[in-house]
């Protein structure tokens, strides 16, 4: 006897998260006047999709603290990669979680303008 297999494009994006990726502000500024832009998409798949994916283990509140987490100097974080890639980590709104921290990879571009690499969640700061 064979199993089915499940519609795993059904199953792979949360549409709650696509939908309010959508809905933030274009561009984005950080806390030194960068403008940040969802531009770059991944493999087979939109930045908004990839971020949105279910193994991320996003909430709404999650994509809502995004513009926050950007406007905030202290979230920034030194990257090993060097000055063209930057990371920002902020605390998470959801207390219960296992992952308590958000982290922002962005890529800067020579007109200091940057694009959103990933997003997804952390253990440690």
């Amino acid at each position: 006897m064979h199993k089915r297999k499940k519609n795993i494009i059904n199953n792979k994006y949360d549409q709650y998260i696509l939908e309010a990726l959508k809905t933030l502000p274009k561009p984005l500024k950080t806390f030194d006047g960068h403008n940040v832009y969802f531009d770059i998409n991944k493999r087979k798949e939109t930045i908004f999709e990839h971020i949105s994916n279910k193994k991320h283990h996003f909430h709404t509140s999650d994509i809502m603290q995004i513009p926050g987490i950007l406007k905030n100097k202290e979230c920034l974080k030194n990257d090993r990669y060097g000055l063209s890639y930057r990371n920002y980590v902020g605390r998470r709104k959801k207390k219960n979680e296992k992952k308590k921290y958000i982290k922002i990879v962005t890529h800067v571009k020579k007109n200091k303008d940057e694009s959103v690499i990933s997003i997804y969640t952390v253990k440690t700061n």
